[in-house]
């Protein structure tokens, strides 16, 4: 899906972005792209056959990310470069992220499906964040995101984290833990093209859901709490999808609504989390983790945006804090998670766009944080 308009992040940081791309180190420039040229206007399509894309000349203009068809001439030639969004392996799930060059909150993901056994088993090695250059095809289907099929690849850049811990025991078993269930709680991962791309997750399980009336999902924002009604997919098989039960007398309900909190003052407490360095920022990042009695967990990242001298003084806070525990860290698929540190930050709260991946709790200083070591066990 493009987030061209919509950011998977958010599109536009507003108030404060110079200071938040500063702050965060965000790599706003960094790309392992290659162009596409103006092609001056389109030819006559009677006067010549349409060339082979593997013999176009995409040449140094930069390709927007719901460009279909020059980013399918890349893939035709081998030569889609970006990274890896999601990896689950048990579940033959993964998510590919194309980013524009030099705009780091402009970027389409798109679902990969192996076109071979060969791929099948190399996607089995691939982690979150490796730098990729993608062969393939866009498939034709009537999905409302475009799918890659992957016909071939190769890892440019492995990623490797600065900090790992020890592998996570998943908390959900998808399908196993929703057979004949037909309602769950859970939150939005993702929404997109006017609600018709609706993807959320379930306990620690991202799973894509089809959408038959869009406006039931179009007003939803990331990390929002919903209750629905759903019915398994018979296709894909694999990774699993869900339908959304529109037969249902309420097929979706928004338990809270995380825009109705934005600019008011907000306090929360819970588990320090660390996400580490990656293609997208070069400096850690630290939020806190609330989980409620649903099994909902939300990340609300800390920071300031208006000053780097005060973002920083936040980061060393939680940085230091951090520090004296890292023996207790937790994988939690995108993070780390440290629950013998609790963190209380006293804030505004800050969410600009649907998709940004975690609603902030701006401070004004790093007194607006307590942080407590919890007794060990």
């Amino acid at each position: 899906m493009s987030r061209h308009a919509r950011s998977h992040w958010f599109h536009r940081a507003g108030q404060g972005a110079t200071v938040l791309c500063a702050a965060l180190g965000l790599n706003c420039s960094q790309s392992i792209h290659e162009s596409v040229p103006d092609d001056g206007g389109s030819a006559d399509q009677d006067a010549a056959p349409v060339a082979d894309a593997r013999d176009v000349n995409l040449g140094d203009r930069i390709i927007e990310p719901d460009d279909f068809d020059s980013l399918e001439i890349l893939l035709e030639q081998g030569r889609l470069p970006g990274w890896i969004h999601g990896a689950v392996h048990d579940r033959s799930l993964y998510v590919f992220t194309y980013r524009k060059r030099n705009d780091f909150f402009s970027f389409g993901e798109f679902p990969l499906i192996a076109a071979t056994d060969d791929v099948v088993k190399r996607l089995a090695m691939v982690r979150r964040h490796d730098a990729v250059m993608l062969k393939g095809r866009f498939k034709a289907d009537n999905a409302p995101n475009h799918h890659i099929q992957l016909e071939d690849f190769q890892v440019v850049t492995p990623y490797v984290s600065d900090e790992i811990a020890p592998p996570r025991t998943p908390e959900a078993t998808i399908p196993d833990d929703l057979m004949g269930a037909t309602e769950l709680v859970g939150k939005v991962h993702a929404v997109d093209a006017d609600g018709r791309v609706f993807v959320i997750e379930y306990r620690d399980a991202v799973i894509p859901v089809y959408v038959r009336v869009a406006n039931l999902t179009a007003d939803l924002y990331r990390n929002d709490k919903i209750h629905m009604f759903f019915e398994f997919a018979i296709i894909p098989p694999r990774p699993t999808h869900l339908w959304l039960d529109v037969a249902a007398a309420k097929p979706l309900e928004v338990v809270e609504r995380l825009v109705d909190l934005n600019g008011k003052p907000y306090t929360a407490e819970g588990a320090l989390v660390r996400f580490p360095k990656s293609p997208e920022i070069i400096t850690d990042v630290y939020a806190l983790q609330v989980t409620d009695a649903d099994h909902v967990s939300r990340e609300f990242t800390l920071l300031n945006i208006q000053d780097p001298a005060i973002f920083t003084k936040i980061h060393d806070k939680l940085a230091a804090a951090w520090s004296m525990r890292t023996a207790q860290a937790i994988d939690g698929r995108n993070k780390l998670v440290n629950p013998t540190i609790k963190v209380k930050a006293v804030g505004t709260f800050n969410l600009v766009a649907p998709n940004q991946a975690n609603a902030q709790i701006l401070l004004d200083s790093p007194d607006s944080l307590t942080v407590t070591m919890l007794p060990l066990p």
